[in-house]
């Protein structure tokens, strides 16, 4: 077999992991859905700013010190921390209302500082690293099929939370979906109203009507502001991911909704000052048993995406990029199958910890009465206090994937 490789989805798993295998020589192809030049000329044609979603939406990202030693590895720690403002050190977790907060720590010494950069800017890093490398990327191409005609010699699904490789991998097609909503907010908005986040990665949680509201700050000027809206309807296709136009309009409409939830004041004030808001689906996909099927693999969401409490999500994506770059750098083009057996024992078992802790989290931030939601708030303090005296926390948040690799081949050289 040869050494070119059709990556499926030029997001941010995607770019990660075409410059892995770029760098153990393998000839990679990005393809993406998106038509950045497409995308424009319909916003001329209709008068109206439809988004190019290439690379330009989402919010806040935060890179925990795994992801960043990934990034380390793959050379593309630098540029990634320039853009960084401050690091992150604390999540806290808040009833709606901003009351009984619980801090969670993200600090170890000798560990680098988890950072929250905004996705657009990390993608627009990373997609220069693949231009840098000579990778070509493609926009307009949009995946119908999966046939077994050798123009490419395996294929990485890299397209994110609604995968259109999980043709190959069938068992990646089950999964809940949830819709939400997602912003960006002006922190210093020309009408000079100030507006501000009290903390720099809140998590807000009204237990008995299992609401929440992610906020974080993300530079100076600019915060990200996300929250699930009726989990029963889900976002049209042509909806998700695609900023909304009347933006003052539905800002006023969305912080109305959520101040009536009882929702800290500073919250609702910062979805009333969003500068950019758009209708995300998110999918919560089952703990799949192999990422893997012939010569489709899934990397990032495709493969196990689920809640976003853990900070993880990208992460492990990253984690997936470096891992089966590693893999193939070894094995080359002589014995893909065992590459992506081994692929599975590493990645397989960290990923399914990883959204097993987020899920918990998720629940313990639900109740059906008073007493479940007290309960919860208790144990989520004892569970985050144990965590941090006994380092329980260390294995995902400070974890070197190329342990796991070393692990599973003995001897082996890195590049």
């Amino acid at each position: 077999m040869g050494k070119k490789v059709a990556i499926i989805g030029a997001g941010l798993s995607g770019a990660v992991t075409a410059i892995a295998l770029k760098r153990q020589g393998f000839e990679p192809t990005l393809y993406d859905k998106v038509d950045p030049i497409e995308t424009l000329k319909e916003s001329l044609r209709n008068g109206e700013y439809n988004g190019i979603q290439f690379g330009e939406l989402g919010g806040a990202i935060v890179l925990m010190a795994n992801g960043l030693k990934t990034l380390k590895h793959l050379g593309l720690l630098e540029p990634v921390l320039q853009l960084q403002e401050y690091p992150i050190l604390e999540m806290y977790f808040m009833l709606i209302d901003g009351s009984d907060r619980i801090t969670k720590n993200h600090t170890k010494a000798g560990e680098m500082d988890a950072i929250a950069v905004l996705r657009s800017k990390l993608h627009h890093t990373l997609m220069q690293a693949v231009g840098n490398a000579g990778i070509k990327s493609y926009g307009g191409k949009k995946i119908k099929d999966l046939t077994d005609q050798r123009c490419a010699d395996f294929v990485v699904g890299a397209d994110g939370i609604t995968p259109s490789t999980s043709l190959a991998v069938p068992e990646a097609a089950t999964r809940s979906c949830r819709n939400w909503i997602r912003g960006v907010v002006d922190l210093e908005p020309p009408d000079g109203v100030v507006v501000d986040y009290e903390h720099r990665i809140g998590i807000y949680g009204d237990p008995l009507n299992s609401r929440f509201i992610f906020t974080s700050r993300c530079g100076k000027n600019v915060g990200d502001i996300r929250f699930p809206m009726d989990p029963t309807k889900p976002f049209d296709s042509g909806e998700d991911w695609r900023p909304y136009t009347d933006l003052p309009k539905e800002s006023a409409l969305l912080a109305d909704e959520v101040a009536s939830w009882g929702t800290n004041a500073n919250v609702v004030k910062c979805i009333r000052h969003a500068k950019r808001i758009a209708p995300v689906n998110l999918y919560d996909l089952p703990d799949l048993p192999s990422f893997h099927k012939g010569r489709v693999i899934l990397v990032g969401d495709a493969a196990h995406g689920t809640v976003p409490m853990a900070a993880q999500g990208l992460n492990q994506a990253i984690e997936d990029g470096g891992v089966l770059g590693d893999l193939l750098g070894h094995f080359q083009d002589t014995d893909y199958k065992r590459a992506f057996e081994l692929y599975d024992q590493i990645r397989v078992p960290r990923t399914h910890m990883c959204a097993s802790n987020a899920r918990g989290t998720w629940n313990r931030m639900k109740a059906d009465n008073a007493i479940q939601a007290k309960i919860g708030r208790f144990m989520m303090r004892l569970v985050f206090t144990i965590m941090r005296i006994f380092g329980k926390d260390d294995e995902m948040f400070y974890h070197d994937f190329r342990d796991d690799v070393s692990a599973a081949v003995p001897g082996i050289q890195f590049k």
